[in-house]
């Protein structure tokens, strides 16, 4: 028999909506904006979805942190139809500061418009700046193919932070990678190109001819096929590296 002095269960039901104010309420603001712009990365569609579960969320997913940081891996170089909710999402990634899409943008606008190019090679410029891999190498090959080109834009100054951004790529064994990528849009964007891609007549790095410090011989002919070649040779010509891979590049695209 039960004691009817013993207290009720009283059943208690979460909706999703408390569910989710709790997990904003007891996670840092910094978490949730991580979780934000990794959804972002995935599915706009989810991120539209994330922002309607609670007003807490709809202030974080509106936050600059989550654009800045989106991964842009799912998001296409260009469609023949643009769909106006990514098209909005990549302007505010822009507006954000999202290196990928400063990358993007300053490549098309280089390669793309003939009245734009400056501005779009000072975004690949602001994008190498702050430390974006694709971006040092794109504004490195664009300065030694056109390093006296297009009314002398390009000088020493740039030349030798182009320079330096090949430097650290290649001490960080990622030249051949960057490089890779770099090819594969500017590739893609050859096909809306209204002009010929040419390369400005231009002065080796390398004067010395022939080379004194050459490189290791392969099958008869210098080739940059695989990793080793990012590694720091002491009996390479610096210039040299730079020269030929240049005109790897060039070939490539």
């Amino acid at each position: 028999m039960t004691d009817p002095r013993a207290p009720k269960r009283i059943k208690t039901t979460t909706t999703c909506e408390e569910s989710s104010k709790c997990i904003t309420y007891c996670l840092p603001k910094e978490i949730l904006e991580d979780i934000a712009s990794k959804v972002a990365s995935q599915s706009l569609a989810d991120l539209y979805h994330l922002k309607l579960t609670s007003k807490e969320m709809m202030n974080i997913t509106d936050d600059d942190y989550v654009y800045k940081h989106a991964y842009l891996d799912r998001v296409p170089f260009f469609r023949i139809k643009e769909i106006p909710q990514e098209e909005s999402f990549l302007r505010r990634c822009r507006s954000s500061g999202n290196l990928e899409s400063l990358y993007r943008q300053g490549t098309k606008e280089y390669f793309l418009d003939n009245e734009l190019y400056v501005k779009g090679l000072g975004l690949v410029r602001l994008a190498a700046q702050k430390g974006h891999k694709r971006s040092m190498y794109a504004f490195a090959m664009i300065v030694l193919m056109h390093s006296d080109a297009r009314k002398g834009s390009l000088g020493p100054k740039e030349l030798e932070e182009a320079l330096g951004y090949l430097r650290l790529l290649r001490n960080q064994k990622c030249v051949l990678k960057c490089r890779n990528e770099v090819v594969e849009f500017v590739r893609f964007l050859k096909w809306f190109m209204r002009f010929g891609l040419e390369m400005a007549p231009r002065e080796h790095l390398c004067r010395n001819v022939p080379c004194t410090n050459t490189w290791r011989l392969r099958t008869g002919s210098w080739c940059l096929l695989t990793d080793e070649d990012d590694e720091n040779d002491p009996n390479m010509c610096e210039s040299c590296r730079w020269d030929l891979e240049v005109k790897e590049f060039f070939a490539m695209i």
